[in-house]
């Protein structure tokens, strides 16, 4: 759904229009020739220095049949030595780190070589470097030409073999490009060597943590040798957790005084075969670590251990103090240029108050405080954090004195309490009496389920004493949802087209719980839900506040938002779809019956229409009509995944149903109705299809049924029961034949 921020931006613009701004526009880059060969100087000296796990060309025979083997892959991380004092003069207060990073892959099929036609870089400082390369099996080597590599613009497309570790933190300041790779076939290395140098600027406050890293072992291909090693300062802090099998990071010697080397190294490491139904961070193999750079003596309340320590846990107590000095200090954090966090909820309760919130009672306020929050964050460009949230809907409620607590947990499918290792594995939730109110996002609404933290244990934490005094902490668990929570029902009536070549559909579906959750980003994509938000919090039109030249410039402004999406939707409607029936579709059409964005109609229901040709084989005279097709496209467990390894995870308990109303053209009749009807129900889940003729029609009724989130790996057959049922009766095809 975050990437649905990005039609807000739209709406932003259209209002920055209408207020005479102007916004910056991006374009496609090219990399300077001048710096080519630069590049490859840097990298050179990389690419000489072979470590002994690049210098083989061959595979283990046991993976001649995987699509690819990863049989180098090796990053160091290196701070800058002329900046281990802190800062290089008083005028440069920066902090520069180098990395170093090689990949070596054989690739044995097509599969692999199209997914690596393209291949990634970085450069952004004189000192950056790259070369790629190709070794034939004949051992003959072609270098890559990188003269026609041009910038890409959106990074969160790169894949990981080709990112550095510290962009989330200095992305900004440089720039990726992509370039061809000609030439490549099965049986072929591709290699690559780059070097980077990356700036931060530490002068505001001397303190950075770098964003977490999390490295699952296994890869989408076998990998023979993975290396990470990173080398600190005297000012820097080291932590990392290995979990499931995965190995640990050592501490080396480093070559200079007053530094410290850590190493991880895994080696001839398998593709996982589970991987339907799997949380990859908590099953599989994986190890997490984190660098904290402090050029002060003073990091108090930093969840970090000592200089020079391999820090792998923390007690209850250090995250409970840690959680609440966080939240303690948002308030003075900035929510826009020159306004503070606090000063937009001062702004926010005067605005409640000019609409008679000292009136209202408990439940009403805490409604519309949620439905104001979310209003505020439909016009940003990014989500708020859990922990500026609660802070927000706290403070909000402290105003109206209402209590409520702070609760804190981990998701679901990063890993349990006692692992949280980084600041942003802790998650915000506000409790007010016995109701929660998670995180708000464009869609939410208050009391929304997160999919993430059901069931979670969680604790709730309190102020601590004065002084560094005891803090309270109370256990607790945070509730789940059952299956007539989360629900799909979607009723479909079709039939065939005049020229009995295609079907005819109008579906129209109604999503519930975490269903909705999962889909109203898609569904509400290009249309102006946004528009009229102010009223589910009982706000004011944006235009009484306006001139009439201003409301004027608003207003078509809006009409020329609903007209951009008028034109798009009906687009992206109909690739959507396509990628659902993985066939075309045609005459595409597409309602919003009810949003869902309210607590009296929380229910999201869409109506579509469209022509779909797939589903139609005529033989003869007669027509076969894969009616159960309609459903979708279902999850296929391949072969290899029959001898279950780990513990099943469904993510929550959830209930799928389809009504197919087809009627049977004049002058035909159906056959083949009972061979559909088909049965399953055990303890993991159910499937059920019934098949009957009715008033003319032919009248399919389906359920999918998830019945528990977590399902012990004994229980896989179960699983694979109706799920094979569900995929295997979505080819089923009904027999139409001609009247005699």
């Amino acid at each position: 759904m975050i990437n649905n921020k990005m039609f807000n931006w739209l709406f932003i613009v259209l209002f920055a229009w209408c207020m005479g701004l102007s916004l910056p526009s991006g374009a496609q880059s090219y990399i300077d020739e001048d710096f080519l060969d630069n590049l490859e100087a840097n990298a050179r000296v990389t690419l000489n220095d072979v470590a002994p796990a690049f210098k083989e060309n061959s595979i283990p025979s046991k993976w001649d049949q995987k699509s690819a083997v990863i049989m180098g892959y090796s990053r160091i991380v290196q701070f800058d030595r002329t900046s281990r004092g802190g800062f290089i003069t008083r005028k440069e207060r920066s902090l520069w780190f180098m990395e170093k990073d090689r990949f070596k892959i054989k690739l044995n099929d097509n599969n692999s070589v199209n997914a690596f036609s393209e291949i990634y870089f970085r450069y952004g400082a004189k000192e950056d470097g790259f070369i790629a390369r190709i070794v034939k099996p004949d051992g003959s080597i072609t270098n890559i030409d990188l003269k026609t590599a041009v910038g890409v613009e959106n990074t969160s497309v790169i894949p990981e073999y080709f990112q550095s570790f510290f962009d989330k933190v200095a992305r900004s300041q440089y720039t990726y490009y992509k370039v061809p790779v000609p030439g490549l076939e099965p049986g072929d290395i591709l290699e690559y060597v780059t070097n980077t140098k990356s700036k931060l600027d530490v002068t505001s406050s001397g303190y950075i943590e770098f964003s977490p890293v999390y490295e699952v072992c296994n890869k989408y291909y076998p990998i023979l040798y993975n290396e990470i090693v990173i080398e600190t300062d005297d000012k820097s802090f080291f932590k990392f957790l290995s979990l499931n099998g995965a190995p640990r990071f050592n501490k080396e010697n480093a070559a200079e005084k007053d530094f410290f080397r850590y190493v991880f190294v895994d080696k001839d490491r398998d593709t996982e075969k589970d991987v339907h139904f799997v949380s990859p961070f908590l099953q599989y193999p994986l190890v997490k670590f984190q660098v904290i750079y402090s050029n002060r003596e003073d990091v108090k309340g930093a969840l970090i251990g000592d200089k020079g320590e391999l820090k792998s846990e923390f007690t209850r107590e250090q995250l409970a103090r840690k959680a609440w000095e966080d939240y303690e200090r948002v308030g003075d954090q900035y929510y826009s240029y020159g306004l503070t966090i606090q000063g937009f909820i001062n702004q926010c309760w005067g605005e409640m108050s000019k609409l008679g919130a000292k009136n209202w009672g408990e439940k009403e306020f805490a409604e519309r405080a949620y439905y104001l929050l979310r209003n505020r964050i439909l016009f940003r460009n990014s989500y708020l954090s859990d922990k500026v949230f609660a802070f927000m809907y706290g403070s909000l409620l402290y105003q109206r004195d209402i209590k409520s607590e702070l609760v804190i947990s981990i998701g679901n499918n990063i890993g349990k309490l006692k692992e949280v290792l980084f600041d942003e594995e802790i998650r915000y939730i506000i409790k007010t009496g016995d109701k929660l109110y998670f995180n708000i996002t464009d869609y939410s609404n208050p009391g929304d389920m997160v999919e993430s933290l059901l069931n979670n244990e969680a604790y709730i934490i309190y102020e601590p004493a004065k002084k560094g005094g005891s803090q309270q902490i109370k256990s607790f668990t945070l509730p789940g949802t059952t299956i007539a929570d989360n629900v799909t029902d979607v009723a479909i009536k079709t039939e065939l087209s005049g020229d009995m070549k295609k079907l005819m559909v109008i579906r129209t579906s109604t999503y519930k719980g975490l269903q909705k959750a999962g889909v109203i980003g898609n569904a509400l994509k290009f249309t102006p839900y946004m528009v009229d938000d102010y009223k589910n919090y009982g706000g004011n039109s944006p235009t009484d506040n306006m001139r009439s030249k201003e409301a004027e410039s608003y207003n078509n402004s809006i009409t020329a938002l609903k007209e951009q999406f008028k034109e798009q939707k009906p687009e992206f409607v109909k690739e959507s779809l396509e990628s659902e029936f993985d066939q075309r579709v045609s005459n595409v059409h597409f309602d919003i019956v009810s949003d869902g964005r309210s607590q009296k109609k929380n229910a999201l229901v869409v109506k579509e229409g469209f022509e779909i040709g797939g589903f139609v084989k005529k033989a003869g005279k007669k027509y076969m009509i894969n009616l159960a097709g309609l459903i979708g496209s279902q999850v296929q467990i391949r072969k290899e995944e029959r001898d279950r390894k780990y513990d099943i995870d469904t993510r929550y308990p959830r209930s799928f149903i389809w009504s197919i109303n087809f009627k049977i053209p004049d002058g035909y009749t159906a056959h083949g109705l009972s061979e559909l009807n088909k049965s399953v129900d055990n303890e993991a889940g159910s499937f059920s299809l019934s098949a009957k003729e009715e008033n003319g029609s032919v009248v399919l009724n389906l359920s999918k049924i998830y019945k528990q989130k977590n399902i012990n790996k004994d229980k896989w057959a179960d699983v694979l029961a109706f799920i094979d049922a569900t995929y295997n009766s979505s080819f089923k095809y009904i027999l139409l034949t001609p009247k005699q």
